[in-house]
């Protein structure tokens, strides 16, 4: 996929979230194929974006997409997790944005080759970037039946994970499972009991394995925590959700962001010290449109938030 037709989830939505009216610097966390920073440079003739992504060939895409910007736009393959020292790097302590889309793209889940998608037959990998070492399928063939059932339980929120488990490792074990996504998703939907299939057990199990893979709630987790030290005052947080397990999170740190306080509601008087350093911009969280949802079906999972440091 070399084109530019991407577009992204929540895009107006996201301009509106870095409506400044200032020069600024954001940190667009998961550049992707730069939809998102593409919507914010053509808006904001006085915005500059630095654009992190560990997907290598999104990269090179994103900075041929986005070469008309000149300086006002920089690519750097990275993680998110990386911001702090990025920002270190260059003489930077905060930024006036962070914006966070947690979903795959478009590229990732057509590429047969990365193993996302099991529309299609191809190799069951999952990682988001070349330099990790640990694929989804070496997770599911090392793993043990129960702690390949803890996985789907815990990641992927899947009722029937111990069954589900069970038939992937009978399967592997008389060798009647090839390292094939197609393959695998079929060994799941053919173990799970139909009456429970509101959502496709492997949908649930998919997630679970790219979830591990990539160490995903674990990098979430580290840049709630470190958004703090990482805004400018006034300066914005925005993130985009695709499931529970990712929205519980940045719906928890940004209500505590805006509490401060964190002693139990037993306690009549706060003794924690914690004052607020932030407010939410939208007290509901926000989704796509019925226009958006029918236009890209992708956006009717997008859950977006926005947190305003004081």
């Amino acid at each position: 996929m070399t084109t530019y037709d991407h577009v992204p989830v929540l895009g107006q939505e996201i301009v509106g979230a870095f409506a400044f009216g200032r020069a600024a610097v954001v940190i667009d966390g998961t550049l992707g194929l730069g939809g998102h920073t593409e919507r914010l440079l053509q808006t904001y003739p006085d915005m500059h974006v630095m654009g992190l992504d560990w997907d290598a060939d999104a990269l090179t895409i994103a900075r041929q997409r986005l070469a008309a910007f000149g300086d006002r736009f920089e690519a750097i393959e990275s993680s998110y997790t990386e911001i702090p020292s990025i920002l270190s790097q260059r003489g930077r302590g905060t930024v006036d944005g962070i914006l966070l889309d947690l979903g795959l793209s478009s590229r990732q889940l057509l590429d047969t080759d990365r193993g996302f998608s099991f529309l299609r037959p191809g190799p069951l990998d999952m990682r988001m970037s070349r330099a990790l070492t640990t694929t989804a399928w070496q997770i599911l063939t090392h793993s043990s039946e129960r702690e390949l059932a803890d996985m789907f339980r815990t990641f992927g929120e899947e009722p029937q994970s111990r069954r589900i488990a069970a038939a992937l490792k009978e399967a592997l074990r008389v060798k009647a499972l090839p390292n094939d996504a197609w393959q695998v998703a079929e060994t799941i939907r053919r173990s799970a009991a139909s009456a429970m299939k509101r959502i496709d057990p492997a949908t649930r199990c998919f997630q679970a394995l790219r979830i591990v893979v990539n160490h995903e709630l674990l990098n979430l987790d580290k840049i709630l925590s470190e958004l703090k030290g990482l805004l400018s005052p006034a300066g914005r947080a925005a993130i985009i959700s695709f499931h529970s397990l990712e929205d519980r999170r940045v719906k928890t740190a940004f209500h505590l962001a805006a509490k401060g306080c964190i002693c139990p509601p037993r306690i009549p008087q706060c003794i924690c010290g914690q004052s607020p350093w932030a407010r939410l911009v939208n007290r509901k969280v926000i989704v796509a449109t019925d226009n958006e949802m029918r236009d890209n079906p992708r956006a009717r999972s997008a859950k977006l938030r926005i947190l305003e440091r004081l």
